[in-house]
């Protein structure tokens, strides 16, 4: 049964049913584009069903080395003020329809995907029509998509895995959105599993079958020793599901060197300047201060690319390697295998994603179904 309170039912149709709502775009998901059944901006519910809303075409398998971070970033045009995710793992193929199955690595409690009043602006359309609006570049912008870099335990066992992201909205229908993306996992030490088995099973509501929970930011029960709260959690926001003993504390990260809490360089308001729009159809705030989170550890990851380039005119001498051009947005290949997007006049090269190459201003991407099985 759907829990409203009369404001929060006002503000739900405030916001519109017709508008699009998330989908996970980093790490690459199933189905993301390319394939003849395209992954959906849609809750999770009959026409798409637990897990992954029945998909499992690999687009792109995305490499990650235990011990340090990966980034997951976000396209959507309904962002219904945020609320609560989890990030979690399975080793199993075909994908399991039991949720203890699916292992939570890290928690957030609020500020997931955005921080937010409502829905944001839509600024423009990926290449396979879904809506999209302003990026933050990190994990701390306000009114704006946030990227989060997740730390990946070092303790995890080696080997092909699906990484999924699970989102509890904050404003509107009590709904679970679910997205899922193939991984390889490297440089893990837990070759007996035991340290996977213990962490808590992905926490799962909003569907048939299962509880329902209330309005506002979600406070996760059972939410895992790693994770962090970025909004503090609405009362009764558990609605007919388990209540959590109380507002989590989180520990800092496993063995591996893991941060318990997110650390961004924000996107300062004195350096801000308009949003670029990439030809990916996302747009991103751009600031001299760089605006990519980053990763508080002892074994940090390598440095995730960003997009983003000072605030000035473009002119002058730009990052070292980065190559001058035009219009922004615009994907210049340095190589098949490296490419920049055009941001203020100046593309910075980065490695395309596995599976990936880079010809004539054009990412393409090569579909193969299980290939990471």
């Amino acid at each position: 049964m759907t829990i409203y309170t009369t404001s929060a039912a006002a503000l739900a149709l405030l916001l519109g049913t017709t508008r699009a709502h998330m989908v996970m775009n980093t790490p690459t998901p199933f189905n993301l584009h390319g394939t003849d059944k395209l992954l959906q901006v849609n809750p999770l519910g009959p026409s798409f069903p637990f897990p992954c809303q029945g998909l499992s075409d690999v687009v792109s398998t995305t490499s990650i080395t235990a011990g340090t971070s990966q980034l997951v970033n976000f396209t959507g045009g309904a962002q219904h003020g945020g609320g609560s995710c989890q990030f979690s793992l399975t080793y199993e193929n075909p994908l399991p329809t039991d949720k203890a199955r699916w292992k939570t690595i890290y928690t957030l409690i609020g500020g997931c995907p955005v921080s937010a009043e409502g829905n944001l602006p839509v600024t423009g359309r990926d290449a396979d029509g879904r809506a999209d609006a302003l990026h933050c570049g990190n994990d701390s912008g306000v009114e704006c998509i946030r990227q989060f870099n997740i730390p990946i335990p070092k303790e995890l066992p080696n080997g092909n895995a699906t990484f999924a992201w699970t989102w509890f909205n904050k404003i509107g229908n009590r709904e679970v959105y679910m997205n899922c993306a193939p991984v390889s996992i490297t440089g893990g030490t837990g070759g007996n599993g035991n340290f996977f088995r213990a962490l808590p099973d992905m926490f799962l509501a909003n569907i048939p079958g299962e509880c329902t929970t209330g309005n506002g930011v979600l406070n996760i029960p059972n939410p895992g020793r790693f994770g962090a709260v970025l909004e503090q959690p609405a009362p009764g926001s558990e609605g007919s599901c388990a209540k959590a003993d109380g507002v989590p504390t989180f520990e800092g990260g496993s063995g591996g060197g893991s941060s318990g809490t997110p650390v961004s360089t924000p996107v300062s308001s004195a350096s801000q300047a308009p949003p670029a729009a990439s030809s990916s159809g996302f747009a991103t705030q751009t600031s001299s201060a760089g605006g990519v989170a980053t990763p508080a550890s002892s074994t940090a990851a390598a440095p995730i690319p960003s997009a983003t380039t000072g605030a000035g005119s473009g002119s002058g001498s730009g990052p070292s390697g980065s190559q001058p051009c035009s219009p922004n947005g615009a994907i210049i290949c340095f190589s098949p295998t490296s490419f920049g997007l055009c941001a203020n006049g100046a593309a910075i090269p980065q490695a395309v994603a596995p599976g990936t190459t880079c010809n004539a201003g054009v990412i393409v991407r090569r579909s193969a179904k299980f290939a990471f099985w």
